[in-house]
């Protein structure tokens, strides 16, 4: 079933304040911060909630290091909350980095032991701390909060990365399951940075240098891999380091070896940016370092947001293809209007993704290589799933906060979302992508314990049900879905055992199953993209179709205003627009329950602050 080779392990954020034990030189371009304290175990938080033992399980595990804002006189943190972190983010003081968890020894010590590794170079807020930091003071630190372990499947793994990445690798070297074969590729800056790493039987390692050479300037990890021998067999590739020196090598794995989506995981750690060091501390000024993300996201709005998602639409990055271009190149390269093109990319200029040398050409900046992550080009592609919704939404809003209805063009947008197989496939298989951080822990969740037959219906379905019968070996598992859902639904459950897709809805979900003898029926975020109306409906619907003494589970999305933030209300309005629904609160809810003729629901918390009402029919 599972499309990822890594399955997802997700455990509940936590935040914790640690202490440094020791400080010392891996190499003369790395330096190891040893963090413990009694906080590593679980405790209970000053605010009364529950913080769970550390846990780091595998070789990249990544957590947030809170570091003490310039401008502050103590370190701005979040706080505990229900499997989740209130990040206090409109406070302009709240700084920190992500960090892999380079060790974790929970037996060392009075209560174990985390390593971190920071890379000598640059004048960045962490950099600086673990430079400077002293055995005996305290840090916050916020995660891991899930781990995924060695691809499963493969006959191979190629693993590279700059000194970045270096953590992580060096970790998996050491962990590296027996009789797992591996090409690994790291590079550094000098060849004193090389580290002393296990080498497991069945794993080639080279080390490459960039002679001092600044990072993220060379094209070594790309030379590296594209010049290597290419091995027979399944191989899943993992590749992290400077965010654009990856963009040619995702490229060349999934275009020229062919690599499936599921088989690549190519991470930027890191992006080489301009840098202004404040003269009086010899540290980075963060007021006046520009950040290329922080400036892509801002310009994402409106005209600029249309005139970027326009952009990737039309390809506009690969035709630049890292080089200056002239309009007309550009219009060929696109197979665009070339009198478009030009207005384009003048507009592009004047808002700073563009600019022009001395001969017309024009080249992408610092904000507007975003265009070339692969990933950003998908999310602003105007024809693929998310931009159809983000033109959708345009339409819709102003009609549904006036109390109208979905305006006819928007809801012919989506009636196309729904009746176009490639978009159909495309949003179940994101949907299945995305249900992996929840689905584990939902399916440890104790409802579930001695239940025989399961029906699930909504967003990851199969990813949901896919997690219950491995959890529970005795459990039969039915997945509803709508017609034109069912035959995805099947390639993504493969050949699981006593999984089968049926085709239906819960607003009938009886007459479609065949009878009512569910022990659960489990609904997967439906409840927020449907209308009080069809809510109710959807929950009547699913507890019909239970056998007696049967329960209805809802994982929901839950609106908690103490801790949101606006892109959660975000998420509500583009909810309410497309469906009549949103973000609901716990008591709008409880409505819905009240309305639907069930009883009073239990609520728990699973995974990341996910919701589980649990009900009954009355």
């Amino acid at each position: 079933m599972a499309r990822s080779l890594r399955p997802l392990d997700v455990y509940p954020i936590t935040v914790r304040e640690l202490e440094v034990l020791r400080v010392r030189d891996v190499t003369p371009g790395m330096r190891r911060v040893t963090l413990g304290g009694e906080q590593l175990r679980a405790h209970t938080a000053e605010n009364g909630f529950p913080v769970a033992a550390f846990r780091s399980d595998t070789f990249d595990d990544e957590g947030k290091l809170i570091l003490r804002h310039p401008e502050a006189d103590v370190p701005v943190a979040p706080t505990q909350a229900d499997g989740v972190l209130n990040w206090p983010r409109e406070d302009p003081h709240l700084l920190f980095r992500t960090y892999t968890v380079r060790r974790w020894d929970p037996q060392a010590g009075e209560h174990g032991e985390v390593d971190l590794d920071f890379v000598r170079h640059g004048v960045g807020p962490a950099t600086s701390w673990a430079y400077r930091v002293q055995p005996g003071e305290r840090v916050h630190w916020a995660g891991p909060k899930s781990s995924a372990p060695h691809p499963v499947g493969v006959d191979w793994t190629l693993v590279a990365g700059d000194e970045t990445a270096l953590p992580a690798i060096g970790r998996w070297l050491e962990e590296w399951p027996e009789g797992a074969r591996g090409q690994v590729f790291i590079e550094v800056a000098e060849r004193d940075h090389v580290q002393d790493l296990p080498v497991p039987e069945g794993v080639e390692l080279t080390w490459f240098s960039r002679d001092g050479d600044e990072a993220g300037t060379t094209s070594t990890l790309f030379d590296a891999i594209t010049g290597a021998d290419w091995w027979e067999g399944r191989a899943f590739a993992w590749v992290a380091g400077e965010t654009l020196t990856l963009v040619p090598i995702r490229r060349w794995l999934r275009g020229e070896k062919g690599l499936p989506k599921e088989q690549v995981e190519v991470t930027g750690y890191w992006r080489r940016q301009e840098v202004v060091v404040d003269e009086a501390t010899g540290e980075q000024d963060l007021e006046a370092t520009e950040d290329h993300a922080e400036t892509f996201h801002e310009l994402s709005e409106i005209m600029p947001g249309l005139a970027l998602r326009v952009a990737a639409t039309v390809g506009l990055a690969d035709a630049f293809d890292g080089d200056a271009r002239t309009p007309a190149e550009l219009a060929a390269r696109t197979g665009a209007d070339g009198t478009g093109i030009g207005k384009l990319v003048r507009y592009l200029e004047a808002i700073g993704i563009t600019e022009v040398d001395d001969q017309g050409r024009h080249r992408l900046t610092g904000p507007g290589r975003e265009l070339e992550d692969d990933r950003v080009q998908e999310q602003l592609d105007l024809e693929g799933l998310r931009g159809i919704q983000e033109i959708a939404v345009l339409l819709s809003l102003l009609p549904a906060v006036r109390g109208a209805g979905p305006a006819p063009l928007a809801a012919e947008m989506l009636s196309r979302l729904e009746a176009d197989p490639a978009l159909v496939r495309t949003r179940l298989e994101q949907e299945a992508d995305v249900a992996t951080y929840v689905a584990g822990a939902f399916a440890r969740s104790p409802a579930l314990e001695g239940l025989r037959r399961a029906v699930v219906a909504g967003k990851g379905a199969s990813t949901i049900a896919h997690a219950l019968t491995t959890a529970h070996p005795e459990l039969e598992t039915r997945i509803l879905a709508a017609p034109g859902e069912v035959r995805v639904h099947r390639d993504l459950v493969g050949d699981a055992p006593r999984i089968t897709v049926v085709e239906g809805a819960l607003g009938g979900a009886a007459e479609a199953l065949g009878e009512a003898d569910a022990d659960v029926v489990v609904l997967v975020e439906n409840l927020g993209r449907s209308s009080d109306e069809e809510a109710v409906r959807a929950l009547r619907g699913a507890a019909e179709a239970l056998a007696p003494q049967g329960s209805v589970l809802a994982l929901a999305e839950v609106l908690e205003p103490e801790l949101a933030h606006d892109h959660d209300y975000e998420e509500d309005l583009v909810g309410f627009a497309l469906h009549g629904g949103g973000i609901r609160t716990h008591e709008e809810h409880l409505a819905l329950f009240e309305a639907a003729g069930l009883s009073v629901p239990e609520r728990s918390t699973v995974g990341w602050g996910f919701t589980v009402y649990r009900s009954t029919a009355r």
